[in-house]
């Protein structure tokens, strides 16, 4: 879909940003008590949900996403490990290879990461008429159509 320029009308950027980011902020809250049962910290979050959007990765991939040295990931992987939320593999294709991956453990305190978002979200949305969540719902669309990189 092309884009369209942008309006010579004033912007509300500001204003939507600030808006996105109270939403965002409530959505996390709700989530948090999941997390707060994990007993993790924000770098091993990161790499939970790395490895939850990507599937199994090596070190060095986490490490690059995180822009923190291998050995700095490697001990919050190995943290993980000894939490059962992840596990090390070789990899089939190349056993010189090791991969970290979620375990059921992992996955299953994931999903349940996520429901709890989805379920605040659901609430907020719930609240709202007909017509406001078909407009939020086209906006949101249109939103993400133009954040995707121009083929």
């Amino acid at each position: 879909m092309p884009r369209r320029p942008a309006s010579t009308t004033p912007s509300q950027a500001p204003e939507i940003v600030a808006s996105l980011r109270r939403v965002l902020s409530r959505i996390g809250g709700e989530s948090s008590a999941v997390w707060m049962e994990l007993e993790v910290t924000m770098s091993q979050m990161k790499v939970l949900m790395l490895l939850r959007e990507h599937g199994a990765l090596r070190v060095g991939v986490l490490a690059r996403h995180l822009n923190v040295s291998t050995p700095t990931i490697t001990g919050i992987v190995d943290r993980l490990v000894r939490q059962g939320l992840v596990e090390r593999a070789n990899d089939p294709s190349d056993r010189r290879v090791v991969l970290n991956g979620l375990t059921d453990k992992g996955v299953e305190a994931m999903e349940r990461l996520a429901q709890r978002s989805d379920a605040e979200v659901q609430r907020m949305v719930g609240a709202l008429s007909v017509e406001e969540q078909t407009a939020i719902a086209r906006s949101l669309k249109r939103l993400d159509e133009a954040l995707m990189p121009a083929s």
